[in-house]
């Protein structure tokens, strides 16, 4: 029995694994180009060159549990029984002025973990955290305006932007499901994903 808690704890010590964030395409506006004429003549003013805008700083994606029935957070190292009920977060914190367009999160997860069917929720209206890293207290503010938006369609269809596909994967964007809506990240806010498992 402390062994198969070793394999857990293991699992749970490595909650980064299988999980990636894809900005698809690169934030980046279309390309622009100005045009004019003189008079009416369109050849006495030549059209402007091409310009693009990108989106500058780095988006970090982060993963963090929490126990559903208590809300309390989990670290790396924690022992957790069969059976016992997680929620896992993953999030972004946009601390851009600008929104950040059509992002993809994708989780496989581990098969020591059970997913709740039409637990996917998603959260993109708390305001960025102060720093680029958000603190314990921050990522708990995070979660619990997360978790209790409704949850999305496990299917992978147009009207929500997530699904639950294979029978491990959580999808978020329209990026690897491509009848997914698009997810976009808010300006100056954190995009909150949650769903919850099952230790098995």
């Amino acid at each position: 029995m402390k062994r198969q808690y070793g394999k857990i704890m293991q699992r749970v010590a490595a909650l980064m694994l299988g999980v990636f964030l894809i900005l698809s395409p690169v934030a980046q506006a279309a390309d622009n180009t100005g045009i004019g004429d003189v008079a009416g003549d369109g050849a006495a003013l030549g059209d402007s060159n091409l310009f693009q805008l990108f989106s500058s700083g780095a988006l970090t994606l982060v993963k963090t549990a929490f126990l559903t029935a208590d809300q309390t957070p989990l670290t790396s190292g924690d022992t957790l029984p069969f059976g016992t009920d997680v929620d896992f977060m993953i999030y972004v914190n946009n601390k851009s002025d600008l929104v950040v367009a059509d992002v993809t999160i994708e989780d496989v997860l581990d098969a020591l973990f059970l997913y709740t069917a039409g637990t996917i929720r998603v959260n993109n209206a708390t305001a960025e955290c102060a720093l680029a890293a958000c603190t314990p207290a921050e990522e708990l503010i995070i979660y619990n305006a997360a978790r209790i938006v409704g949850a999305g369609t496990d299917g992978v269809l147009a009207g929500d932007s997530v699904s639950f596909t294979a029978g491990t994967t959580v999808d978020v964007g329209n990026d690897n499901q491509a009848l997914n809506d698009q997810q976009d990240a808010a300006a100056n806010s954190v995009l909150a994903v949650v769903f919850t498992v099952t230790v098995q």
